[in-house]
């Protein structure tokens, strides 16, 4: 889902999560439920998110990592466009340490397996 992305953007905007409820009339607890990937926001509560943090529920919704386009300051100084992952980076960190965990404990199926079969053929 999108929770990571709701709450960068959240972050990113100095929005508390009791702000946001109030804008979607919901509690600080099922929006955080929200956030947490816990509850879908209703396509109405998502075009609210958006409009509130200034950006589209493509933006939301998309697998896209969030761009952030840094404005220019009052000194005219330019502005520049960085990559911002928000919470991803952990998120996607703790789902490659399960799938390497789950590829080592088939790895050791397979082994077992090997051991069974070779075992079997020199019974013949």
């Amino acid at each position: 889902m999108y929770g990571a992305k709701i709450k960068a953007f959240r972050m990113m905007r100095g929005f508390s999560q009791e702000y946001m409820a109030d804008r979607l009339n919901v509690t600080q607890a099922t929006y955080s439920k929200i956030e947490g990937n816990k509850q879908r926001a209703t396509p109405e509560q998502l075009e609210t998110l958006a409009q509130e943090l200034g950006v589209t529920v493509a933006d939301i919704t998309s697998n896209e990592p969030i761009v952030i386009l840094n404005q220019a300051s009052n000194q005219g100084a330019q502005g520049h466009i960085e990559h911002f992952y928000a919470d991803q980076k952990e998120l996607f960190e703790k789902l490659i340490d399960s799938k390497d965990a789950e590829i080592a404990n088939l790895k050791e199926i397979i082994q077992s397996l090997k051991e069974v079969i070779t075992s079997l053929r020199d019974k013949k």
